[in-house]
């Protein structure tokens, strides 16, 4: 033990005949302390490790449930096919969950199931932002008109004029005025299509025919 204290000495002492004098202090710490300095580069090696794992392991995870969720929807094309991805929805990492409740959302339109397409839809809002969102509310408000909740697609649908982005100004005045006359609110369905008829639309005809005829009412 004393021997080998001393070559420690005689190494530090040979390192510090090499450097500035301002340094000795920080070699001497650096001699003084190097097992906890060598335990800590441990623990730091071993958490990388541990992180590297689980990096993997979340990867891994990821990819099984996208390839669970494509299985899903190219094998099963009827109604069964909700409650296998609300089954996959249990059990995918949340990295994966926005796209699982997504297509939920959308086999629930798809098969009639309103009632619970709105909660789904209702749930991307929750989990997503931007763009998404948005999208997520309007297929909400959609699943409300259908669901025969007329009255609360409108109220949604109005929030979302407010706050639409250009590319979506036709398709949010188009499902408004659809909200609005169904829900009975003439005046809102008329001033949708007129917003409607100032953009290049293909179906000029029409909404100048929906237009006409709810002046005339």
């Amino acid at each position: 033990m004393a021997d080998n204290k001393t070559t420690q000495q005689e190494v530090l002492s040979d390192i510090e005949s090499r450097a500035p004098q301002s340094m000795h202090p920080i070699l001497e710490a650096a001699f003084k302390y190097q097992k906890q300095l060598i335990l800590a580069v441990s623990v730091i090696i071993g958490v990388t490790a541990i992180y590297a794992g689980y990096n993997a392991y979340a990867a891994k995870a990821k990819a099984t449930a996208q390839a669970e969720l494509g299985v899903i929807l190219v094998e099963t094309r009827n109604k069964d096919q909700i409650e296998k991805l609300e089954t996959l929805l249990s059990t995918v990492p949340a990295s994966v969950k926005p796209a699982v409740v997504l297509e939920i959302a959308q086999a629930s339109m798809t098969f009639g199931e309103y009632a619970k397409a709105v909660t789904y839809w209702g749930m991307l809002v929750g989990e997503t932002n931007d763009d998404m969102q948005f999208t997520a509310r309007m297929g909400k408000a959609k699943a409300l008109l259908l669901e025969g909740k007329s009255a609360d697609a409108l109220t949604e649908m109005k929030e979302l004029v407010g706050i639409a982005s250009a590319a979506y100004t036709v398709p949010v005045y188009r499902q408004l005025a659809l909200a609005a006359e169904t829900a009975g609110d003439t005046v809102e369905a008329l001033d949708a299509y007129k917003k409607i008829a100032e953009k290049d639309v293909a179906d000029k005809p029409f909404i100048d025919y929906k237009i006409s005829q709810l002046e005339s009412k």
